[in-house]
């Protein structure tokens, strides 16, 4: 594995172990973690999110090759992903199944998904809230963790389709190089790059629904 690849799987977990330990420490400004504060920075990430969609050289051209079949596999890693989910309701006590899918919706899209989840669920119970939004965090950095791991052995083996699936949301930006190593397959840069909008796409949607 290049040194490049292992940098970014330990870099997000280093990330959150640093916030944790700072924020035990108790040095962190009361300004810093105040929930306006919040609230801004979700919505300039949800705005980059757009910026970032519109602003590719390549959009104009992946628009034009949307069909039925390029969405079916954000459809099927969706139903995918909230089905396997759902079976943590059978062993996580704890969590109903609506918080269950609200952490599975977040197709290692961590950042914009953690954050919602600690918007719409801190409204009624701002402990649970919390506790949800660690949890998707985590859940969705180990995913994205495994990707980068996985996506490079399995489009290797000639399922560069599957290695789509398994890389969620990244399938469109850090996963992308893995998955085009699939030389058995053509044009998988657009499906690829479709697959991780639509999913961008239907974050915010699905995590409104089941907060």
């Amino acid at each position: 594995m290049k040194l490049k690849n292992i940098t970014e799987i330990i870099f997000l977990p280093l990330l959150l172990v640093s916030g944790i330990v700072t924020g035990f420490a108790g040095v962190i400004p009361q300004w810093i973690i105040d929930s306006n504060l919040s609230s801004l920075l979700l919505a300039l990430l949800v705005f980059q999110v757009g910026l970032g969609l519109s602003s590719r050289s390549d959009f104009s051209e992946i628009v034009r090759t949307i069909s039925i079949k390029t969405l079916l596999l954000p459809i099927f890693t969706i139903t995918g992903s909230l089905t396997a989910t759902a079976l943590a309701f059978l062993i996580l006590k704890d969590l109903n199944l609506k918080d269950c899918l609200a952490v599975g919706s977040g197709f290692g899209y961590y950042s914009l998904s953690s954050m919602l989840i600690m918007k719409f669920k801190s409204v009624s119970d701002i402990e649970a809230a919390t506790m949800l939004a660690t949890t998707a965090l985590l859940a969705n950095i180990i995913r994205e963790a495994a990707a980068l791991i996985c996506c490079p052995i399995i489009s290797k083996s000639g399922r560069g389709i599957s290695a789509i699936s398994l890389a969620g949301i990244n399938s469109m930006d850090v996963c992308l190089p893995a998955i085009l190593n699939d030389h058995s397959r053509n044009n998988l840069m657009p499906l690829a790059i479709t697959h991780g909008i639509i999913l961008e796409i239907s974050v915010p949607l699905l995590l409104y629904l089941f907060c």
